[in-house]
């Protein structure tokens, strides 16, 4: 294979610098990062091993930092391999080991450093592991103070960030989960909500982004924790979950999911954060679109779940945008009941309200016309008789009399 020639040709290349040779290390260094990346191809422990081995070798020959970074790079590449090896064996001392490198690269790169935050990154997470695996606080603290410093290096705009919020609220989570302290979860939502703004529609990291977000957001619901407010994450009508179909649709499922969980809590609480959240994370999940038929009803079901929150939160606070919207997706579902369509008088009916409610709040006589027409239509498709045609009899009536 091609990984084999390259391990191949490193080997015969180390032939050529003995022992006392000035690139010797070169040489030795080269070897091992292609056994590392052999191993992250094919998950052969012994080439994991054989790395481990010379790259202790490299780090002999080079007992200082130089302008290239040899000695930084050497300890990063040993710590990263010692930490490979802990996953896959469980050994302690492999990751004790790993802390003592990380921690030796750290002091290589002191402030100002421009690769400080790399190093401050690389220590918190290998703390992170050991608290997960010996539940030490110390460790936890260490780990979140140093993914703190590590976040405020890069600029605002720096294209790390997101990762930096993804890691520190990571960390923060794993918190919560071992030590059950509440406001670790809330930062860990702020920090994910800051992440997913940090990625729009098109990003990379959109849909890791999302997931994270979604995460804590459940485990902040499941938990009945209060959840932070989310209304400036989310922009009407324009989400777009970056992630492949299948991924796609099962976290729009989740999110929506999710979604109705809030607004059952907004029903039975009134907290207007939870009907805030319901609608952002409704708006989310809409964005995940599929051209599987099966999933059409699963949409629709999003676009009337969205519309019904958004008409609770407009009748509370009368924004005339919540109604705008409203009537926007009540729109998108007609294109989903063509004529013939069981469901076409209820889409046409429901329109025809949010009409009228926003010819009440901002008169407007081509929402009143439209709300009459869109009704008389509902009430031919009704069967006379029944109580769905008395309702839309009722607000046709109400109508005319609104308009003469």
């Amino acid at each position: 294979t091609a990984s084999m020639d390259e391990v191949s040709r490193k080997r015969e290349k180390l032939e050529r610098y003995p022992p006392g040779h000035d690139s010797r290390d070169a040489a030795l260094f080269d070897l091992a990062k292609a056994l590392y990346e052999r191993f992250m191809k094919e998950r052969k422990i012994d080439d994991l091993n054989e790395a481990i081995t010379l790259l202790r070798d490299v780090l002999e020959l080079r007992p200082v930092e130089n302008e290239k970074y040899d000695r930084s790079t050497s300890l990063h590449y040993l710590a990263l391999s010692l930490s490979y090896r802990y996953d896959r064996a469980g050994a302690v001392d492999d990751l004790e080991e790993a802390i003592a490198l990380r921690r030796a690269a750290l002091e290589l790169h002191p402030p100002g450093h421009p690769h400080r935050d790399v190093s401050l990154h690389n220590l918190a997470c290998s703390l992170r592991r050991k608290f997960v695996k010996q539940a030490k606080i110390c460790d936890f603290q260490e780990a979140i103070q140093l993914a703190h410093a590590a976040l405020e290096l890069p600029p605002a705009g720096h294209p790390k960030r997101p990762a930096s919020l993804r890691q520190l609220a990571f960390s923060l989570s794993i918190g919560y989960d071992k030590l059950g302290i509440v406001h670790h979860l809330e930062e860990a939502i702020v920090l994910s909500r800051e992440a997913l703004k940090l990625c729009p529609p098109g990003h990379p990291e959109r849909g890791i982004a999302l997931y994270n977000l979604a995460c804590g957001l459940r485990t902040a619901f499941q938990q009945q924790a209060d959840i932070p407010p989310l209304h400036e994450t989310c922009v009407h009508g324009s989400t777009v979950l970056a992630a492949d179909s299948t991924t796609k649709t099962e976290l729009a499922s989740s999110i929506f999911e999710l979604s109705q969980h809030l607004w059952d809590r907004f029903q039975k609480r009134a907290a207007m954060t939870d009907l805030d959240n319901a609608i952002c994370l409704a708006t989310l999940a809409r964005g995940a679109k599929s051209d599987d038929p099966a999933l059409l009803g699963r949409a629709v079901d999003n676009l009337r779940a969205l519309a019904n929150y958004l008409r609770a939160r407009f009748q509370t606070r009368h924004d005339i945008v919540d109604m705008n919207e409203v009537i926007t997706l009540y729109r998108h579902m007609l294109q989903f009941c063509p004529s013939g369509h069981p469901n076409r008088a209820w889409s046409l009916h429901d329109l025809a309200r949010c009409l009228a409610e926003r010819f009440r709040e901002e008169p407007a006589v081509a929402d009143l016309d439209e709300a009459i027409a869109l009704e008389q239509e509902a009430l031919q498709l009704f069967v006379r008789g029944v109580p769905d045609y008395h309702a839309s009899r009722r607000c046709l009536t109400a109508y005319l009399r609104m308009k003469f």
